[in-house]
């Protein structure tokens, strides 16, 4: 039995294969969009719950805070691919089909359409090579704002998730075939309804047992979340602030560990995403 690479807990993370049939994989969006949202997540993944991060390149600074909050959870932080919110790696000029007047994303993903995906192909393949320049290697993937789902990007997801050899959040049913055919690794449902209000300990609970029960009993479940510090900064950029400081205090309590393990739960990071990695067919 070992932790979590950087977490302080003493949950178990069960690397027996075939033993782990409840798995839990909980992730953290948004490292590096500001220094109290990024230190927000470092303090939960040090709490040891929260199995991993994805990490945001684009916004200003974000390079910098990944090198200073990542280096500890080496092997935990994956990249949260991005069509809004900022502006993008590449000049602008390459990509109108993408950006706006100002040169830069829209804010919101409504504004996101008729796109080329070969330009969204060009500049996720740039938001790859600058996560590299933190020093770290993405250890799995997903997108901000779910722009994946759009089945004009979706292909292009996929197609760079298995290039790059990451397993990588899949929200439906659709999408989890898909990414089978491309032999992407994923959860086997994403819960994404920790979010916004009533932000405690027994919805996330809740969610998981519900997850699980809706699994048969047992599988792999991702819970989303957003884990944070609010600051000024955040304030200027997103509505969603003080929240996120109630998703922390709930994913940092020293309680939340007990009571997971009370529910037969593993926690796992995103190597546990891979079905082999935990001998999923197996017999005890």
């Amino acid at each position: 039995m070992t932790v979590l690479p950087g977490s302080h807990t003493d949950l178990p993370r069960d690397d027996v294969q075939g033993r782990a049939r409840r798995r839990l994989f909980i992730n953290a969006d948004d490292f590096g969009l500001t220094d109290g949202v990024t230190a927000g997540i470092a303090e939960a993944l040090t709490a040891g719950v929260v199995g991993a991060t994805t990490a945001m390149v684009c916004p200003d600074g974000a390079v910098e805070r990944i090198r200073r909050w990542g280096q500890a959870f080496a092997g935990r932080v994956g990249l949260h691919l991005q069509l809004t919110g900022s502006a993008p790696c590449l000049p602008p000029e390459e990509l109108p089909t993408l950006v706006g007047a100002d040169g830069r994303f829209p804010r919101k993903k409504v504004a996101v359409v008729d796109v080329n995906p070969d330009e969204v192909r060009r500049e996720w393949r740039a938001q790859y090579q600058r996560f590299l320049e933190t020093g770290l290697v993405p250890s799995h993937l997903d997108a901000h704002h779910h722009i994946h789902k759009r089945p004009e990007v979706f292909g292009v997801f996929v197609e760079l998730a298995r290039e790059w050899g990451l397993p990588a959040r899949a929200l439906s049913d659709d999408m989890r075939r898909a990414m089978d055919v491309a032999g992407v690794a994923h959860a086997d449902v994403c819960v994404t309804r920790f979010f916004g209000e009533d932000l405690t300990t027994a919805k996330l609970l809740s969610l998981v047992d519900a997850a699980f029960a809706a699994l048969g009993g047992e599988g792999v479940v991702e819970i989303m979340c957003h884990p944070g510090k609010s600051d000024a900064a955040l304030a200027a950029i997103s509505t969603y602030a003080d929240a996120r400081e109630e998703e922390l205090a709930v994913l940092a309590e020293p309680g939340l560990a007990k009571a997971l393990a009370g529910l037969g739960v593993t926690v796992i990071g995103p190597d546990g995403l891979d079905p082999t990695a935990f001998g999923a067919n197996a017999q005890d």
